[in-house]
């Protein structure tokens, strides 16, 4: 176990494990001395953690954590739940969401064919990127696994018994994982010649809920394209993906979430000489 200092940058909607019930995987980074590098902690079981441990993004953490030998992504730790402290308010994103960027910015890379080149060659397994363009937000149809539905009622009941709470009592708090019906990616290009553009799931959970705060809406999916496509991948935005890839299937990347402060002066002046 070693100490460290942690920035969440994104947090996976909750996935359904029979080993470890419902759990979450964060990636973010830690903060050292010669600079931040990428951290992804696995399992988190997020809903679970008590009120003063469940943390947002980009808010300072400090924590315990160890190689887990259960994934051999070089990245990923296991977290002692109970060591979770929060060390102060989520980091501004004023001036263009400056702060932020000090910690971003050293790890951005060309393009996700560069991260996908990493992965063979160094088994890397979490990256970010600015894409050259986002093409679309693709909504397609998804099953609804009936095991997956049996574990999240195991889990609810089973994380009621262990926090000394009546059944009925934690299970209003924490109810039963919802499989969304939908999946959600996006299909872009990324900034490399020759890309043939990239069409990869997102599981942010911020997606999630915002799929469930729009969907009783007939026009629910232009809701969500005018979000997830052109607000914030929007013009005068500085789009950038944030990428992790499968444990099983390391070759396969996801998009954990997005990076979308407002552009600055020079990057919309740049802009405006390629429209030249």
């Amino acid at each position: 176990m070693e100490t460290i200092d942690f920035i969440p940058l994104v947090k996976a909607y909750p996935a359904l494990s029979r080993t470890y019930g419902e759990v979450s995987c964060v990636a973010g980074v830690e903060m050292t001395r010669e600079g931040p590098r990428w951290i992804r902690l696995y399992p988190v079981p997020f809903r679970a953690l008590e009120d003063d441990k469940q943390f947002r993004k980009y808010q300072p953490v400090r924590l315990r954590a160890a190689t887990h030998s259960g994934d051999l992504r070089p990245e990923t730790r296991r977290p002692d739940l109970d060591s979770i402290e929060l060390r102060g308010d989520p980091i501004s994103s004023r001036n263009a969401w400056a702060l932020r960027r000090r910690f971003v910015e050293p790890l951005m890379l060309p393009s996700m064919c560069e991260i996908a080149r990493r992965q063979r060659r160094e088994r890397t397994s979490l990256g970010v990127f600015r894409p050259r363009r986002v093409i679309a937000l693709e909504i397609e149809k998804a099953s609804v696994d009936e095991g997956k539905r049996q574990i999240a009622r195991a889990w609810v009941a089973q994380t009621s018994l262990l926090d000394g709470l009546g059944s009925d009592e934690r299970a209003n708090q924490l109810r039963e994982l919802e499989q969304a019906p939908w999946t959600f990616k996006y299909r872009y290009e990324c900034d490399e010649a020759g890309c043939r553009t990239h069409t990869q799931s997102i599981i942010d959970w911020e997606i999630a809920q915002f799929y469930r705060r729009v969907r009783h809406f007939d026009d629910w999916r232009d809701r969500m394209k005018a979000r997830w496509l052109g607000e914030l991948c929007g013009a005068d935005r500085d789009t950038a993906f944030f990428v992790g890839n499968m444990h099983q299937h390391p070759r396969s990347f996801l998009v954990l979430g997005v990076w979308w402060p407002p552009r600055r002066p020079e990057q919309l002046a740049l802009a405006d000489l390629g429209d030249v």
